[in-house]
């Protein structure tokens, strides 16, 4: 079973990679745009600000999101390096249960009802877009987190105390 999970997650990892190499690479190539039509032409293609914007919005959320579930976000270690094994795995937990809390009570939660709010609210220079959808990323973001944290406190409960290593890259 852990070898299926183990692909299954490898898979969407790579899903997410793949999905922000594509809005980085749109991202660049908006800006690049919008640079070439304001200099070279002398007028700036009008959605290239907010289209930039509303990308930086879901690399960052959905960026954030990833980098949770490899681990690769900053962690900092020193105080938790000098507890007992067993006051570490029970501060991981803890840890782990107010990261998924605050997935659900502000991404989750707080986010979908800021885009839901924002539905009707058309962005200028994009009218096919609302800024609702632009908001959408959060509560998206905060359901990958959410399953990370599951992931990461079944780990944690499964795992002995004296086996659990570094919590993120930063602690290796």
């Amino acid at each position: 079973m852990s070898s299926i999970w183990t692909s299954v997650r490898r898979g969407f990892l790579r899903s997410l990679e793949i999905l922000l190499m594509l809005m980085v690479a749109v991202l660049t190539l908006t800006v690049l745009w919008g640079v070439f039509t304001r200099f070279v032409i002398g007028h700036q293609a009008e959605y290239t600000d907010e289209l930039a914007r509303v990308l930086l919005i879901w690399v960052s959320m959905i960026g954030g999101a990833l980098a949770f579930g490899e681990k690769a976000h900053l962690g900092v270690d020193y105080f938790v390096g000098k507890l007992d094994p067993e006051a570490r795995k029970i501060l991981a937990i803890f840890v782990q249960v107010i990261i998924l809390l605050m997935a659900v009570v502000v991404f989750i939660i707080g986010g979908w009802s800021l885009a839901m709010g924002q539905m009707g609210q058309k962005l200028p220079t994009m009218p096919c877009m609302t800024r609702g959808m632009v908001y959408l990323s959060i509560p998206l973001g905060g359901i990958f987190i959410l399953l990370f944290a599951i992931e990461n406190m079944v780990s944690l409960i499964q795992t002995p105390a004296d086996q659990i290593g570094a919590q993120t890259q930063s602690e290796e």
